[in-house]
């Protein structure tokens, strides 16, 4: 029987449909462990669910912890892509500061998740929401890069932080 792999990484690792939702469930833990973004009452509070980000957070945190809805959320539902394209939007208008926080205030549980990623998981576990929005003329320029450069988004946030 030969296995169905739903996701290959650069390095041409390939992983099955339940070895890439641990993968992704295993990384927004590290990524909430890591950068200490366990809220101090242990609930999970998120301005909305109707996004795909929201819905994918809730489904894996609420496993642990509680989750709520909330108009004081603690908690954001950007990702890698949202926080590449905020900067690649910056340095296309000559700013080469901000966007990309120190390593110690990372607080988006996705923010080492791309959307590609993203979209993989809700279709592994039957999940839909809206997409979050994405400016044209900068996912046209990253559609360009990524054919040499799959690792761009993440490539992007890093080179940003070392000219800081």
């Amino acid at each position: 029987m030969t296995k169905k792999y739903v996701w290959t990484f650069t390095n041409q690792r390939e992983l099955t449909k339940g070895e890439f939702i641990d993968y992704f469930e295993k990384k927004v833990f590290k990524t909430i462990r890591k950068h200490n973004m366990l809220p101090k009452d242990k609930i999970f509070r998120f301005a909305n669910f109707n996004n795909l980000n929201a819905k994918i957070l809730r489904s894996i945190i609420q496993k642990k912890f509680i989750v709520e809805e909330s108009k004081t959320p603690n908690m954001g539902e950007d990702n890698l892509s949202t926080v590449a394209e905020e900067i690649f939007s910056k340095i296309l208008n000559g700013d080469f500061t901000g966007s990309n926080p120190k390593e110690e205030e990372i607080s988006y549980p996705l923010y080492f998740h791309s959307d590609a990623e993203i979209e993989t998981y809700a279709n592994q576990i039957g999940l839909k929401g809206k997409k979050m929005q994405r400016n044209k003329k900068i996912q046209d320029l990253f559609n360009k890069f990524k054919d040499k450069n799959p690792d761009l988004e993440i490539n992007v946030v890093k080179a940003l932080a070392q000219i800081q």
